[in-house]
C-alpha cells in the first residue's frame, strides 16, 4: 500500500511541474516580439526582373469543407487554385503534359463532376464534343457548368479571324457583346477544319486571363459568400501579376526585330499571343487551333512556301506532340527546329512549367531566344 501511495505522490508532482513548464513556455512565446507581415511577392522564377509586389489578399479562415471546384485543363485549374488557396479543393480533368484537345476522362471523372460544387470549362471548342455532352451528363446540376470562353471576348479563328482592327492593344473588342448563340461550347461543326468559330487559347494574353479569372473569383463568392472579399482579394493581387506578367513580356519582345516576329507553330494555338505583342503567324504544320486531324500534303507543302517566302527563322515544337513532321519541315525550309513550347498544359509539379506563370515565360524565352 505505500508504495501505491509513493507512486501517486510522484505523479502529482510530475503532473505539476509540467504544468508549471507549459505556463512557463507560453509566456515566453507571448513575450516574443511580432514578426514584421511581409508584403505577398510572387515571380514565375528569380529574375529580378519579373519580381511583382501585390497586396496582401484578405485573410480569412478556411472552412470545414472545401468548395470542391472540376476543371476541364489544369492552367484554369492554377487559376482558382491562386483565387480560392485553402478555401477549394481542385481537380483538372487534364493531367500535366497532356494535350487537352484529344484527352479522354475515365470512369473516376465523372464520379468527380458527379460530386463538384462548380465545374469550369474552356468552351470555344477547346472541349471536344463528347466532352462537352459528359459535363453536362455527369453534372448533378447542369448550372454549375460554367464556360469561361464566354468572358474573356475571344477571337476568332483563323479563316474567319476578327479584323485587327477592333481590337485594341489591351486586347479589348469594339464590337458587340457575342450573342447567346454563339459559338462558345463544344457542340457546332461550325468552323474552318471542323472547329469551332472560336479560338479556345485565350491564356497566350494575360490580360484576358484577368477577365476570367475576375469571372472565377465572382463564381466562388456566390457559392461561399461569406469568403467574397477573400475571393475577391486574392484575385486582384494575382491580376497584378498578370499585369507584371505582361509588361514583362513586351519588354522580352521588343529584344526581337519587328521583321522577325514570324511565328511557324504546331497547330494554330499562338494567335492571342500573336495579336498582343505584334507577331505575325506564318502557318501550322496541323491547320486550325486543334489536334484532332492530320496534315495533308498539300497543307505541308502550302506552310513549306510561306516560310520560304517570308523567310521564317524557326519552327517550334509543342510539348505533347510529336516533332517529326517539324523537323521535316525545318529541313526542308532551312529554318531552326525549336524546343518544345508548353501551350495547352502545365508541365510536372516538380518541372519548370508548374504554373500558367511559369508557362508564359518558359515560352516567351523559347520564342525570343530563337528569333532575337
Amino acid at each position: 500500500m505505500k508504495f501505491s501511495r509513493l507512486t501517486q505522490l510522484l505523479m502529482l508532482i510530475l503532473t505539476v511541474s509540467s504544468g508549471a513548464f507549459i505556463a512557463c513556455g507560453s509566456e515566453a512565446a507571448t513575450d516574443s516580439p511580432p514578426q514584421a507581415e511581409s508584403s505577398r511577392t510572387s515571380a514565375p522564377t528569380n529574375d529580378p526582373r519579373y519580381t511583382v509586389t501585390s497586396p496582401a489578399p484578405s485573410v480569412t479562415a478556411a472552412p470545414a469543407t472545401k468548395l470542391n471546384v472540376v476543371t476541364t485543363t489544369n492552367i484554369v485549374a492554377d487559376w482558382v487554385r491562386q483565387v480560392g488557396k485553402d478555401r477549394v479543393e481542385v481537380f483538372s480533368l487534364v493531367p500535366a503534359d497532356v494535350d487537352p484537345h484529344t484527352f479522354q476522362p475515365g470512369g473516376q471523372d465523372i464520379r468527380r463532376i458527379a460530386d463538384a460544387d462548380l465545374v469550369l470549362s474552356v468552351g470555344l471548342s477547346l472541349e471536344a464534343g463528347w466532352m462537352n455532352e459528359l459535363l453536362s451528363n455527369a453534372s448533378r446540376d447542369p448550372a454549375g457548368i460554367v464556360v469561361l470562353g464566354g468572358s474573356v471576348d475571344p477571337l476568332e479563328t483563323a479563316g474567319t479571324a476578327l479584323d485587327e482592327a477592333d481590337n485594341d492593344h489591351d486586347g479589348k473588342n469594339d464590337g458587340d457583346d457575342l450573342n447567346a448563340d454563339d459559338d462558345l461550347g463544344d457542340d457546332g461543326d461550325n468552323g474552318p477544319h471542323g472547329q469551332g468559330r472560336f479560338d479556345p487559347h485565350f491564356w497566350m494574353d494575360p490580360l484576358r486571363v484577368k477577365r476570367a479569372v475576375n469571372d472565377i473569383s465572382e463564381r466562388l463568392s456566390v457559392l461561399d459568400p461569406d469568403a467574397g472579399s477573400h475571393y475577391s482579394g486574392n484575385a486582384a493581387a494575382y491580376e497584378q501579376e498578370l499585369d507584371g506578367l505582361d509588361r514583362w513580356i513586351e519588354e522580352q519582345v521588343d529584344l526581337v526585330p519587328a521583321e522577325r516576329r514570324l511565328l511557324v507553330t504546331g497547330h494554330d494555338n499562338l494567335q492571342y499571343f500573336a495579336v498582343r505583342y505584334g507577331f505575325e503567324i506564318i502557318g501550322t504544320i496541323i491547320p486550325g487551333a486543334t489536334t484532332d486531324r492530320e496534315s495533308t500534303p498539300q497543307d505541308l507543302a502550302r506552310l513549306v512556301e510561306d516560310i520560304e517566302e517570308h523567310q521564317a527563322p524557326a519552327v517550334f515544337g509543342e510539348s505533347f506532340n510529336s516533332d517529326r513532321l517539324a523537323r521535316r519541315i525545318a529541313e526542308e525550309t532551312g529554318a531552326v527546329l525549336v524546343g518544345s513550347l508548353y501551350t495547352g498544359s502545365l508541365g510536372a509539379v516538380e518541372g519548370p512549367v508548374a504554373s500558367y506563370l511559369n508557362l508564359m515565360r518558359y515560352n516567351v524565352e523559347i520564342i525570343v531566344e530563337a528569333l532575337r
